[in-house]
């Protein structure tokens, strides 16, 4: 992925009733690992939930460029995860990021149903002169995905491989380093797809 392919990087906020929990999870995961298979330019695919209940859920979606974008909407998965959606998702935000930095371990991965894996989601107002001590935050991770919103306004994404690395990786001091104006959320992943080799460049 070179950086002249435009990729294409998306965070979606979902709340949904926790009654639909089941459902909602295993559409999502029919989408995430229909997509992975099938389709060479989606990339990267993560769903995620804040809490137990499954009511408020972070999906984060990251496609080679517009055309492989868009070939994942035409998919029959899709429209059918997006017609169970229009029933279930309660409340919707959409965010389409910068994409700057992308990190990963570059293997291909196909993880669902109960497994270690976690993520954080950082919200963070930066001055521009900091933004290298983003790299601080993204040790021992899966995957990173650096992206801003504007020149002050920056989300990163961790993927870590448990729990453990994650406290261990104390992420709330390193912070402290960088700025007192932020958001922090720390997810649960149900599901997550990653193509081989990604780098962007």
């Amino acid at each position: 992925m070179n950086s002249q392919d435009e990729p294409i990087f998306s965070l979606y906020k979902l709340t949904i009733d926790p009654q639909d929990k089941s459902a909602f999870q295993s559409e999502g995961v029919n989408n995430l690992i229909t997509s992975h298979r099938n389709e060479p330019g989606t990339l990267f695919m993560c769903a995620t939930r804040e809490d137990e209940t499954g009511e408020v859920n972070y999906i984060f979606e990251l496609y080679k460029d517009a055309a492989s974008y868009q070939v994942h909407a035409a998919s029959p998965q899709f429209q059918r995860y997006a017609k169970f959606a229009q029933k279930t998702v309660q409340a919707k935000e959409i965010t389409h990021l910068n994409l700057k930095r992308l990190l990963t371990d570059q293997q291909s991965k196909e993880i669902q149903g109960e497994n270690p894996y976690v993520a954080s989601l950082l919200e963070v107002t930066l001055d521009s002169n900091k933004v290298e001590l983003l790299d601080k935050l993204s040790k021992n991770t899966v995957a990173s995905f650096v992206s801003n919103l504007d020149t002050d306004h920056w989300i990163v994404i961790n993927i870590f491989p448990d729990i453990m690395t994650m406290k261990n990786s104390k992420i709330s001091q390193k912070l402290l380093e960088i700025s007192h104006e932020y958001k922090l959320h720390y997810l649960k992943i149900d599901a997550m797809v990653s193509q081989a080799n990604l780098i962007l460049k």
